[in-house]
């Protein structure tokens, strides 16, 4: 809990500046200081610097790409010996693309890192170890210490950076629940409550619409409910929940398709995943459902952009104790084969660090993490970044899980559950068998793994 309360504090001292700025607005102004130095060189005469390529893969929408193509323009000017070549994707191609390349030796010397997947690069070794670069190349006092010790520190090695605070939402359409005439969803509501809103405006709007998209597929999802229940995922490197709950979970979806408040698994099938970050290829975007998740803060501004002032957000549903969780939205990472690691630090401190990077960057991936860019940014906060704050406050005011990224074959098990749960959705297996058949398959995943 250090961690929340930690980011409590933040929060509210931002809020605290925030507030006094509005009313002292010249006087409050951040002073304007130097930029973080760009590391220095190992010459003194730039044409004697190496000339040397750097390849960089990250996951968003348009709008993120759009953001990062700017820092890396700025970082190329400042270090112009040093060209960044840029490859990004949506969140499911850009795993599977990743792990082709992991496996033709031809990883990118920077990547943005999930924590549903850090910990597994990492045993592989895919990961470097950035620890020879910390505040010498890499400047780490203004990150948060608990995340770096906790889960950017894969068994002693430093093999992730965190980029921002997030947490686990639902997004959901103003406009459809006023269509419908009906109220929108309201923080920490229940699991029963969250159907009860799907029955509704299911009732009012008619055939071509459905009252919440199917989230059963999901492991992440899953993830959520169990803590809501007070049960976990995973436990000594195996799968650690009650079989009862994940038959629960199977028959609260099925039922719901049944009934219509949910897309049948046809249509369900034919989005793209859940957490993709990209609102122009899911049901919420296309106006099939009018709430998606899960979802988190970091991925609202790209929902923000498409559907505007039409969006908002709620925690995830609540049972005994709330779903939504505390967590990193990404870390950065070094490839342990990149030839150039020291460039590449240089280049993870400038994103990380500087002014010029946080000024293109805003919030698009969340609240940041240095607690000294956060601060800087705080008094060019929109009525966007002030909601995810709120947001993000709220939920680490509600005792938050923390997520679990699992134990190495974890992203393996994932595919392994979307794949059993689509054969229930079409009939191909019962509850009862399909509870079975994912414990069976994934501890053979764990047990080749750990």
């Amino acid at each position: 809990m250090a961690r929340y309360d930690r980011l409590g504090r933040r929060l509210s001292t931002s809020f605290l500046t925030l507030t006094l700025c509005s009313g002292l607005l010249a006087g409050c102004m951040p002073t304007q200081q130097k930029s973080a130095a760009p590391a220095k060189e190992d010459s003194k005469d730039p044409q004697a610097q190496q000339n040397v390529e750097l390849r960089f893969a990250w996951w968003g929408s348009q709008g993120r790409h759009d953001r990062t193509l700017k820092v890396i323009d700025k970082f190329q000017q400042l270090h112009p010996n040093i060209k960044i070549k840029p490859e990004y994707t949506s969140f499911d191609g850009y795993w599977e693309k990743l792990s082709t390349q992991v496996a033709g030796n031809n990883a990118p010397d920077l990547m943005q890192m999930s924590i549903l997947y850090i910990k597994e690069y990492s045993d592989r070794g895919v990961l470097a170890d950035l620890t020879p670069y910390a505040n010498k190349e890499i400047q780490m006092q203004d990150l948060n210490e608990d995340v770096i010790k906790n889960q950017g520190t894969i068994n002693g090695k430093l093999t992730g950076l965190p980029v921002s605070d997030n947490a686990s939402v639902l997004i959901y359409n103003k406009e459809m629940y006023q269509q419908a005439g009906v109220e929108p969803p309201k923080l920490d509501m229940t699991w029963k409550e969250f159907f009860d809103k799907a029955r509704e405006v299911k009732s009012k709007l008619g055939d071509k619409v459905y009252g919440a998209f199917d989230m059963s597929t999901s492991l992440e999802a899953y993830m959520y409910y169990l803590f809501s229940v007070g049960d976990t995922l995973y436990k000594n490197n195996r799968l650690g929940y009650d079989d009862q709950n994940f038959k629960n979970w199977l028959k609260m979806w099925d039922d719901a398709r049944k009934e219509g408040i949910v897309p049948p698994a046809t249509m369900t099938a034919s989005f793209l995943p859940i957490g993709n970050a990209d609102p122009n290829k899911d049901a919420l975007m296309k106006g099939v459902v009018p709430i998606m998740g899960p979802q988190f803060t970091a991925t609202f501004p790209a929902y923000e952009n498409v559907m505007k002032d039409k969006i908002d957000m709620v925690s995830y549903p609540k049972d005994k104790k709330t779903g939504s969780v505390l967590l990193p939205a990404m870390f950065l990472s070094a490839s342990a084969k990149s030839k150039h690691p020291k460039e590449a630090a240089m280049f993870l401190d400038f994103f990380l660090n500087s002014k010029e990077a946080a000024d293109i960057l805003e919030m698009d991936r969340g609240l940041p993490e240095n607690k000294k860019m956060l601060e800087y940014l705080t008094p060019k906060f929109t009525e966007r970044d002030k909601k995810m704050a709120n947001m993000l406050q709220h939920v680490t005011s509600i005792q938050p899980s923390m997520y679990d990224g699992g134990p190495k074959g974890a992203g393996e098990v994932t595919k392994l559950f979307e794949q059993t749960v689509q054969k229930q959705q079409f009939g191909k297996s019962s509850i009862d068998e399909a509870a079975a058949d994912f414990r069976r398959e994934a501890d053979k995943i764990f047990e080749k793994n750990n």
